[in-house]
């Protein structure tokens, strides 16, 4: 599917914006000729942002308000009329859901709510994709893949209010939404790329450590994540949506997204392939955590969009570390003309 002939000239909305994902992919958008609006609280800034760094509101039409604020977001919803939304707005830390249940729920799980019922009444709108996460799923522990049709669930407040949002999708497509917007859900794994500077992230944690030659320490370095490229990610949500035309509105359509699992590897694995690139050696293991409850693995199955929206990761892990690697050296080398070089990256990737 050409995907810069499908989103040319609509008019889409993406919650969530200012985040690592979100900026990326409204960035992508606006490459393929979209009306990109954006509705998100104000980028965190604590150690960089990736919204901020490529200047992403000269782009888009950004708009700074909190999706619990149920009039201000119906009101500035009413005002854009999109044909499409991407739903990316969210608390995206566990270890933050420890620290604030309440403002995790409310993020997660009321915020979605304020959207789907606000959804109802945009005659414009006509595709609507909840991008929900990996941790959605009721873990077991095991190293086999999770398929969509498995249990939802949660044992950290972070991961049972994704799952409350991907069931929360599914009422009201069933109760008011079935017959005017099709809707879907997407399930990543961990995302990796140039940008991100998030909280209590592995490759964050890694190039800071490396740039401050401080001791970089890291706890369960035999756990396991489907780690892959931020652009391999955004393309499946970017395909899954576009497909939801041919596939109707009948059911909410869910998909996995993640590397098959010959290919995913460690967290030491990681870490040793990075600090060997930099010649880094001050690193210390610990097979803890820090006081909060994380599974050791952590795997999905994505046969069905492999199968269904012929997807799949262009870049095996190793593959998008290179890419953030060269990310970094290029913010680090030359900061000026970094909208260009991620936009160079996109054109790369989705051939325009």
């Amino acid at each position: 599917m050409n995907l810069k002939r499908f989103y040319s000239g609509k008019r889409v909305l993406v919650t969530g914006h200012t985040g690592f994902k979100g900026a990326w992919l409204s960035l992508i958008l606006s490459e393929f000729g979209a009306e990109v609006h954006g509705i998100s609280l104000k980028p965190e800034d604590t150690r960089g942002n990736f919204y901020n760094i490529i200047k992403l509101n000269r782009k888009i039409n950004s708009n700074y308000i909190n999706l619990v604020d149920y009039k201000k977001l119906e009101k500035s919803i009413e005002k854009i009329q999109p044909e499409i939304i991407f739903h990316l707005a969210a608390q995206p830390y566990v270890i933050r859901s420890y620290k604030n249940p309440i403002e995790t729920i409310q993020s997660n799980v009321l915020g979605v709510s304020n959207l789907l019922n606000i959804s109802r009444n945009i005659k414009t709108l006509k595709f609507f994709l909840n991008i929900t996460t990996d941790k959605c799923y009721e873990n077991d522990d095991s190293k086999r893949g999770f398929k969509e049709t498995d249990s939802l669930g949660g044992k950290d407040i972070y991961s049972s209010s994704k799952a409350c949002s991907e069931l929360l999708t599914k009422s009201f497509h069933e109760s008011f939404l079935k017959n005017n917007i099709a809707i879907g859900t997407a399930r990543a794994g961990n995302v990796i790329g140039g940008g991100d500077f998030g909280e209590d992230r592995l490759i964050p944690d890694i190039f800071e450590s490396i740039i401050n030659k401080d001791r970089l320490i890291i706890r369960n370095p035999n756990s396991i994540r489907p780690w892959q490229y931020i652009l391999d990610v955004l393309s499946g949500y970017l395909l899954q949506t576009a497909m939801l035309k041919k596939m109707g509105k009948k059911q909410v359509l869910s998909y996995n997204f993640a590397p098959v699992q010959k290919d995913v590897v460690t967290v030491q694995e990681i870490v040793r392939y990075i600090a060997k690139y930099f010649n880094y050696k001050d690193i210390k293991f610990l097979n803890k955590n820090k006081g909060f409850k994380e599974s050791k693995n952590l795997l999905l199955n994505s046969r069905k969009a492999f199968n269904e929206l012929g997807w799949k990761n262009k870049y095996k892990t190793l593959g998008a570390i290179d890419q953030t690697i060269k990310w970094n050296e290029s913010y680090r080398s030359n900061p000026k003309d970094i909208q260009e070089f991620s936009i160079s990256l996109i054109k790369d990737y989705f051939k325009i």
